[in-house]
């Protein structure tokens, strides 16, 4: 199944990027794309993997808490591989169906 627009049917999609030059610490641009909305955010990751996320206006709490998890789990999986953290993260997680 192909992926039709920005925004999923549920869940959360993740688009971030960073410049190819840089860091630590590494600034990644982006969104994060619920059904309902679009959140523009910056994350800023340290070199020791911690995230933390930027907005312009507030988010709910276990949105930034995903989209922490989630870039984290990606600067691992680069670390892991003895590799720099991605230039693009492009993630979706399906909603915890507690809503």
């Amino acid at each position: 199944m192909s992926i039709v627009g920005r925004n999923p049917e549920s869940g959360m999609r993740l688009m971030l990027e960073r410049p190819r030059e840089g860091g630590p610490p590494w600034i990644y641009e982006g969104a994060a794309h619920t059904p309902s909305a679009s959140h523009p955010l910056r994350v800023i990751v340290q070199s020791d993997g911690t995230a933390e996320v930027e907005t312009d206006e507030p988010l709910p709490r276990d949105l930034v808490q995903r989209v922490r998890q989630m870039v984290r789990a990606a600067y691992k999986h680069a670390v892991d591989q003895a590799q720099a953290p991605p230039r693009q993260i492009h993630r979706w997680r399906g909603s915890s169906g507690s809503r």
